[in-house]
């Protein structure tokens, strides 16, 4: 997730499109990667989740911040990765995801191996 950002925030398009698995690709051009590289000034990222990887499947929550000329704004997203061949591809993510629900005795969605009431709770 980390180096997708970076390549968003340095312009490599070739290394977006490389990282986005083609079977989700939806017809993703490298000159629609190039427009949102160029028409966002990314200001920071934030993780908000990164569960353990279950099998060759990872998800993260993070929240990238942008600036814009009405001030800053942010995309929040729950992204959805698919690891095939020792690499990680991005599949789909849900924008603006609701909040985990997780009882008090759950395990913690953050990932820490506590309960919930213990650690984010």
């Amino acid at each position: 997730m980390r180096s997708r950002y970076c390549a968003y925030v340095q312009h490599q398009t070739h290394y977006l499109l490389d990282t986005h698995h083609p079977d989700y690709r939806d017809g993703l051009t490298l000159d629609a990667l190039a427009e949102a590289c160029e028409t966002t000034s990314w200001d920071h990222l934030e993780i908000v989740m990164a569960p353990p990887v279950q099998g060759n499947e990872g998800t993260v929550e993070f929240k990238a911040w942008y600036q814009q000329p009405e001030g800053l704004g942010v995309l929040h997203e729950r992204s959805r990765f698919l690891r095939e061949n020792q690499q990680w591809f991005y599949c789909d993510g849900e924008f603006g995801p609701a909040a985990l629900k997780a009882g008090r005795n759950d395990p913690c969605p953050c990932g820490s191996g506590k309960k919930f009431k213990r650690c984010c709770g």
